[in-house]
């Protein structure tokens, strides 16, 4: 084979190696393009409701029946509700053991009793 012959098939590889990653990268940006749409489409139809810092400014209209994330909540928002949370299933286990020890005959704990 002669030497210029080497010359050509490098720049015909080179160049069809150049063009398939041409069309590739075509094919990958239309598809991205069109998937970034998709997921703008699907953000105007969810609305989520993230609260604002500003406590007077009226709150945005949500999605009714889905809560709002704890991440986009008020760690103090978060947290009170958690301690509500936390007194409301000790409270419930409370009323539960008095039903249940009163139902076997026993006798109930002074803990158990929140009038004493």
């Amino acid at each position: 084979m002669l030497w210029w012959m080497w010359i050509v098939l490098w720049v015909a590889l080179v160049a069809v190696s150049v063009i398939f990653l041409v069309v590739v990268g075509f094919r990958v940006f239309r598809r991205g393009m069109r998937t970034l749409g998709e997921f703008g489409e699907a953000m105007d139809r969810l609305e989520v409701n993230v609260p604002s810092d500003d406590a007077g400014a009226p709150p945005t209209r949500g999605v009714p029946g889905i809560p709002v994330p704890a991440v986009f909540s008020r760690p103090e928002d978060v947290r009170a509700a958690r301690d509500l949370a936390r007194l409301r299933r000790i409270d419930d286990r409370r009323s539960r053991r008095i039903v249940k020890r009163a139902g076997r005959g026993q006798p109930q704990l002074l803990q158990d009793m929140p009038h004493l």
